[in-house]
């Protein structure tokens, strides 16, 4: 799958949004991941191959999506939920937690906070530690997180039983030490 940048993204959810409100549609877009640290937390963010969280239609969603694809000579699935099951259940004492990057004409673009970001992203490196590590790293400085001992409340606080394992308790051990310097949020993306 060719990867997307953060102009990349924003443009294809610009031509999204206007396929829903020609067609005189609601959406909800909620986005998670590497898109939503791209659009919201650190717009130097290296590209990400897809754009993922809930969609509301989804119908309605992956056909404007999949037009957008055609035009923009992306795959179809550029824009989909595949993330869905890796949300907070909101058993824990924080569920999933939005905020909105766009509000018009009923149709609703909204990023994960940095802060459940994070916890999924923590939750994530138990599989994928080397490929996540970045973004935990600007997640970390972005939360002002500053000891396993708090990300791990964190994670908990997301996904109540969950715990680090000892590699993944170590790399955040050493992206805290590092001290890294909270990225500046970047500007709202103009999805109008």
């Amino acid at each position: 799958m060719p990867l997307l940048t953060r102009d990349d993204i924003v443009g294809g959810l610009r031509d999204v949004i206007e396929h829903l409100h020609a067609a005189g549609k609601p959406g909800t877009i909620q986005i998670v991941g590497g898109a939503a640290i791209a659009l919201a937390v650190d717009a130097t963010r290296s590209a990400t191959s897809d754009v993922d969280g809930p969609l509301t239609p989804e119908s309605d969603l992956a056909e404007a999506a999949a037009k957008v694809a055609s035009a923009r000579g992306r795959p179809a699935d550029w824009l989909n939920s595949k993330a869905v099951m890796f949300l907070p259940s909101g058993f824990g004492h924080r569920g999933a937690e939005w905020d909105t990057i766009y509000d018009e004409g009923g149709v609703l673009v909204q990023v994960g906070s940095p802060r459940m970001l994070l916890a999924m992203k923590l939750r994530a490196a138990e599989r994928r530690l080397q490929r996540d590590a970045p973004d935990i790293a600007v997640l970390l400085a972005a939360t002002a997180t500053r000891s396993v001992e708090a990300a791990e409340a964190l994670l908990s606080d997301y996904f109540p039983g969950d715990e680090m394992s000892e590699r993944v308790y170590k790399l955040v051990e050493a992206l805290c030490a590092q001290e890294q310097e909270s990225p500046p949020p970047p500007e709202p993306p103009a999805l109008t």
